[in-house]
This record gives structure tokens, C-alpha cells and sequence, in this order.
């Protein structure tokens, strides 16, 4: 069950090909004016069907500026319904007029037991997760359908950013022992927040989910940035291929 929240007049679930109309052009002729970013990817998202779990304001900015994008089709889910509808009820109070996204808040418990039901009709996973270890069922559950993921995790003012892409990356249960997270790291705190640490997340996760669903740009996939918005370093840690004994991203299904 989903219940739609904001919806495009002109969004048709299973619809191949969408061409932009001249006032398309007109209102994204900003970004169309990027270099990569032609009409042919405009239209692969505006018909792209994009997965933000979590409530966070990590994924409230990324569905936002999915949203300014016009990706075709949000779906909210894997946290408490409550939360979801403040979410959503958030984005409509910023793109109150009709726009070209269509978004719906999932009435679908995200979990070990049904993350792959509810991932399975979507181009792009987006891991706006607070809960550690529903980021390794999304993880799991990408791997396993062969969805790519892009993850962000840690807390405070330090950060990691990873687009997962079955069958070049390693999956989050490899990729976290390499980086230095334990199996079972410590629960972000949910009421510490610096709002522009999670702006920039949230528009690079953004940034990643409209070059994957739009077919355009480099997203390599064995690639981590770490930041740390404190002291202001940055690391890229590359090498995250997917490992040759791991059951989950040595050979994610087709």
C-alpha cells in the first residue's frame, strides 16, 4: 500500500518514454545548459522511480533537490509513518504547486523480512537510515536485486559517502571493516544536529541518485569519501571492489 502525498497530473506508472514538452525545456534549461546533461537524460529522470529510506534531514534535502531535478517518481519509507508524513508534508510546503514529481510515502515496514518486495520496482536506492543495521539490509537487499545504493553514514561531524554498484563495489558489510566501523558502531545521536552537514550530504547523495537514474557522469562505485566537516579534511579511500568470498557482493543476482 502507498498513499500519494504530491502528485504529477502527468506521471503514468510503466511509462517507456517521456518526452519534454517546450515548458520542460524551458523550466530545466539550466541544467540542460550542463556539460553531460541533454534532453535524453532530463527524460530518463523525469520517468526514473527513486527509494529515499529514512526520514532524516539528510533525506529531506535529497528529496528536495530531487524534487527541483524532477525525478520522476519518490517513494519514502523505512522509518515510523509519522515521520514519513512530516517529511512529506515538509517537501509539499516547498513545491506546493504541481510539478513534474510524483511522491508517495510506503505504508510498507521497511525490514530484513520485506526490504526486497519493496525495493525491487526502483532504479535508485538512496540510505537516509539512522539504524546501522538497516543499512546492511539495504545493502543486502541492493546487492541481491542488483539496485544501486548510495550510502551515507556517521555521526557528528564526521561522515562517509559511498555509491554502492552491484558488481563493482563491495557491499557495506565489507566496505564498513575496511574503513574502520564495527559491526555494531554507536547510535548517532538523532537530536545533535548541524543542518549544513546534512545539507551537503544530502545534496551529494542527490547529486549521485540523478547522475545514476539520469544516465549520465562518472559514479565509479569502488570509490568512499570520508569528511570531516570539523577540521575540514577530506579522504577518498578507492579499492572498494566487490570481495571473491562474500556471498552477498561477490555476485549480486541479475
Amino acid at each position: 500500500m502507498r498513499r500519494c502525498v504530491h502528485r504529477n497530473p502527468n506521471f503514468e506508472p510503466g511509462t517507456l518514454t517521456i518526452s519534454l514538452t517546450e515548458d520542460q525545456k524551458k523550466k530545466y534549461r539550466k541544467q540542460l545548459a550542463m556539460p553531460g546533461m541533454t534532453t535524453d537524460c532530463q527524460a530518463r529522470l523525469m520517468k526514473a522511480r527513486i527509494l529515499i529510506l529514512g526520514a532524516s534531514e539528510t533525506a529531506f534535502v535529497c528529496a528536495d533537490h530531487l524534487m527541483r531535478l524532477g525525478a520522476g517518481h519518490l517513494e519514502l519509507a523505512g522509518a515510523s509513518h509519522y515521520d514519513l508524513h512530516l517529511l512529506a508534508e515538509r517537501l509539499d510546503a516547498l513545491h506546493p504547486a504541481p510539478a513534474d514529481t510524483h511522491v508517495g510515502v510506503s505504508e510498507q515496514t521497511f525490514d530484513a523480512h520485506d526490504s526486497e518486495q519493496l525495493i525491487t520496482s526502483f532504479d535508485v536506492v538512496v540510505d537516509g537510515l539512522s539504524d546501522w543495521q538497516l543499512k546492511l539490509v539495504a545493502s543486502d537487499a541492493c546487492m541481491h536485486l542488483s539496485k544501486p545504493l548510495v550510502h551515507v553514514g556517521g555521526e557528528g561531524f564526521r561522515y562517509q559517502l559511498y555509491t554502492m554498484r552491484p558488481g563493482r563495489s563491495a557491499c557495506l558489510r565489507c566496505v564498513f571493516p575496511r574503513i574502520g566501523i564495527d559491526d555494531f558502531p554507536k547510535t548517532p545521536d538523532e537530536d545533535a544536529l548541524f543542518p549544513p552537514v546534512q545539507g551537503v550530504l544530502g545534496s551529494l547523495q542527490a547529486i549521485e541518485a540523478a547522475k545514476l537514474a539520469a544516465n549520465f557522469g562518472a559514479s565509479q562505485g569502488n570509490e568512499l569519501f570520508k569528511f570531516d566537516f570539523l577540521s575540514g579534511e577530506m579522504e577518498m579511500i578507492t579499492g572498494l571492489d566487490s570481495v571473491s568470498d562474500c556471498p552477498d557482493c561477490r555476485k549480486p543476482r541479475r
